[in-house]
């Protein structure tokens, strides 16, 4: 180990080394965190910080309740995605590290109300900002937050959180997240979002437009612009035909 490096760094490029030989092959499950803290005599803490960063480099996936997936046997500069329940959504936001860049006020337009899931002529709160995968790292994405106006004197507290936007608004509002609605678009990036990410003007987008819903209506409404050819987005559908054809 290098003289002042982490240490996850260690486990980190022991790993990439073993899947780089095929050690673990494509497909196959790394050993549980448990596993290698043994082994590497580390902390689950520290191991998990390792296994993040090869989630970034492209090199594994993880799925809660499965485990981490060997997906490639070489780095790759895209951001790999895989969320199946709010758990893990919320891993997400811990993992990472958002940047607020502003708030405002916004008149929902009937356009923008039918996306966010409010009602035209409302007068919205707007938090965006950018999410790095660490301080001084590469960008994720860049975030545009809108949160109705009953949740107006929880604004100044968002900007400061360090974690999930949904799970502070849901344990404010005492009502549990029912539902989230996900849309995924295709698009030509808006020129304020492609500065911001440091891209060309004619890049393009992959727009994921998330709505938190409760008993009493949408909580935050999301959209998260990513860059088309940097960010994958992995979802696993298991098959339930025998339930479904009784």
């Amino acid at each position: 180990m290098q003289k002042g490096e982490p240490r996850y760094r260690r486990i980190q490029r022991d790993l990439e080394d073993r899947l780089s030989r095929g050690l673990y092959p494509v497909g196959s499950l790394l050993p549980t965190e448990a596993d290698l803290g043994f082994e590497f005599k580390a902390s689950r803490f520290t191991v998990r910080e390792a296994l993040r960063k090869l989630t970034e480099l492209g090199y594994v996936s993880r799925t809660q309740g499965r485990g981490t997936e060997v997906v490639s046997s070489n780095p790759r500069r895209s951001y790999l995605q895989s969320i199946q329940t709010l758990e893990e959504l919320f891993q997400v936001a811990l993992e990472t590290w958002f940047v607020v860049h502003g708030t405002k006020r916004i008149v929902l337009d009937d356009e923008l109300a039918k996306s966010v899931g409010g009602k035209a002529g409302e007068e919205w709160f707007c938090i965006t900002g950018v999410r790095w995968t660490e301080p001084g790292g590469r960008s994720i994405a860049m975030i545009e937050s809108y949160i109705p106006p009953r949740f107006e004197d929880q604004i100044d507290t968002l900007e400061q959180h360090r974690g999930a936007f949904f799970n502070l608004l849901e344990k404010h509002c005492g009502e549990p997240i029912e539902q989230v609605v996900q849309e995924i678009r295709s698009l030509a990036m808006p020129l304020r979002i492609s500065r911001q990410l440091g891209l060309r003007p004619d890049a393009l987008a992959l727009q994921l437009l998330r709505r938190y819903i409760t008993k009493d209506g949408v909580i935050i409404a999301s959209f998260n612009w990513h860059p088309a050819d940097e960010f994958v987005y992995k979802m696993t559908i298991d098959s339930n035909r025998e339930a479904a054809n009784k």
